[in-house]
């Protein structure tokens, strides 16, 4: 059989001090201790904005308002394809409280502090995207 490209969306949520909250992979998953946008796989019927609120409900127990449409990026990663997607988006409510159900910790960092962190996508070409959106905010 062969193999398919996996569809999974990430979403870039900003606050209103421009920050962006990344998510620290637990090490015993797939790319253990690494940084990411939380999100997830799509599943069959939602579309990509769905799957992105989904995914951060499910992870971080968080409401979202999904903002913009950055890109996507195709990805090869222990021997599969990935499409990811990512997105803008805010908190529904400020005063929420996130809890880690999947990743490690948690952290709101400035988009030129990416370069601290061990996260694999900041090398991506949509990061570029991503910050010149945040920029016009």
């Amino acid at each position: 059989m062969r193999d398919c490209t996996i569809v999974a969306v990430g979403i870039a949520i900003i606050d209103k001090d421009n920050k962006v909250l990344i998510a620290k992979r637990l090490p015993d998953k797939p790319m253990p201790d690494k940084w990411e946008f939380p999100g997830g796989k799509l599943e069959v019927g939602e579309s990509l904005q769905e799957c992105g609120k989904r995914e951060i409900k499910e992870e971080l127990e968080l409401d979202i308002t999904i903002d913009n449409y950055i890109g996507f990026e195709n990805i090869k990663y222990d021997q599969k394809d990935f499409c990811l997607h990512l997105y803008t988006a805010h908190l529904s409510d400020e005063n929420q409280n996130l809890k880690l159900n999947v990743h490690s910790q948690v952290q709101w960092v400035d988009l030129e502090e990416f370069e601290n962190y061990d996260f694999p996508a900041k090398t991506l070409p949509f990061i570029e995207d991503l910050k010149k959106a945040v920029r016009q905010r």
